[in-house]
């Protein structure tokens, strides 16, 4: 057996052990449910067992052991008040909602969750597989339960219990809903570490699109292509802000002009009205001359029309989406525009793309990497970079 091997068997163990000493843990609650919440820690046990015994261990058996969101349960269990059930079922429509922890003798409902905050913002923002549901889809159905469910005549309050913390924004939103947030607030540029982006995410793009000629330009491809930091800058400056820095380093790292230059050639550039409006007013907006002067020089290459100009082409039911989280109106009006028209939409919005590929509609596009425009604040939150 490899070293590997060995250490993943060592692991596999140590969970095992974990899980033998929560039950030991909860067996001194005599709740309703306790007995459920049980029965699932000997499942998992057994299944961990089973893994041990076939001796074919992978790191996801430990990565995605139930047991994490088990033990947040049961931490959290022993600091509430009153509690009358855990993992209580209710039925909303046709589904089965599992409520965590129901305490304060009815009139209050926690959710429990331990997942890293990175993925919870991930998932909302649509970077998931079909069908895996996001926080927030959870708190919705939280929220329409406990409606339906009154307790002393009152609607039970919701409360969602982030144990290894949560993203800022992402708990405003759930807040904004109605429901209390509990857990460390992580500020997002604390959540991407600095990272590069996932260079998998640009595997969305289409494949085989060499044969259509046509190419829809997204906003955000507009700005990347008269970006300052695009256009020499991110060898010149180390700026103060955060996506700004990050950025440059991106750009040092990965040119995006060259990129799109080359995905341009031998295609004609369209926009709608839309994107063009959208493009001018943020351009006029923030940025700097120079940017402007380029913007002005790319619209002159690019074929504006009518946002509901087609070219014949067989529209997807674009319809069925539904606008919210990364499905934004502009977006969904630029994209229908390229699938209108028979296009190529360049983009750097991925979220939109995946979002709506969970919705079930895949736009031909072609992904790049984000950019923002720069020249303004080269002048106010920039450095010169020394040779």
């Amino acid at each position: 057996m490899g070293t590997e091997s060995v250490k993943l068997r060592e692991l596999v163990l140590e969970k095992i052990s974990f899980g033998e000493e929560l039950i030991k843990t909860i067996e001194k609650h005599n709740l309703e449910g306790i007995q459920k919440l049980k029965r699932k820690i000997h499942q998992e046990l057994k299944f961990l067992g089973q893994v041990i015994k076939t001796g074919k261990i992978k790191k996801e058996h430990i990565q995605c052991s139930n047991l994490t969101h088990f033990s947040a349960v049961v931490n959290t269990l022993n600091k509430v008040e009153k509690c009358l059930c855990v993992n209580k079922v209710v039925m909303l429509d046709d589904r089965k909602i599992t409520i965590d922890i129901i305490c304060d003798d009815g009139l209050t409902w926690m959710k429990v969750i331990a997942r890293n905050p990175k993925s919870l913002s991930q998932i909302c923002m649509g970077d998931a597989s079909f069908g895996v549901r996001s926080v927030l889809d959870h708190a919705e159905d939280y929220l329409e339960c406990a409606k339906l469910n009154p307790c002393l005549f009152q609607i039970p309050k919701v409360v969602f219990v982030f144990v290894n913390g949560v993203g800022s924004n992402l708990a405003a939103k759930i807040e904004n809903l109605g429901i209390i947030v509990q857990g460390v607030r992580i500020q997002e540029t604390d959540i991407d570490n600095d990272e590069p982006p996932n260079l998998d995410n640009f595997k969305l793009s289409t494949p085989n699109t060499s044969h259509i000629d046509k190419v829809n330009l997204d906003v955000s491809a507009m700005l990347a292509y008269v970006s300052s930091v695009c256009n020499g800058s991110a060898h010149l400056y180390h700026f103060s802000v955060h996506v700004l820095a990050q950025q440059a380093e991106w750009e040092r790292q990965r040119p995006q002009k060259p990129i799109l230059d080359d995905f341009f050639k031998g295609k004609k550039l369209y926009c709608c009205e839309t994107a063009r409006d959208s493009f001018i007013s943020i351009v006029n907006t923030v940025g700097g001359v120079n940017e402007r002067k380029r913007a002005e020089n790319l619209l002159q290459n690019i074929t504006v029309l009518p946002d509901n100009a087609t070219a014949d082409n067989k529209v997807q039911l674009i319809q069925k989406l539904t606008i919210g989280g990364k499905i934004k109106a502009r977006s969904l009006t630029i994209f229908t525009f390229g699938d209108r028209i028979g296009a190529v939409t360049v983009t750097s919005n991925d979220g939109f793309v995946r979002a709506a590929r969970q919705q079930g509609v895949n736009f031909v596009v072609f992904i790049h990497e984000s950019r923002a425009l720069t020249e303004q604040k080269e002048q106010t939150r920039a450095t010169g970079i020394r040779n």
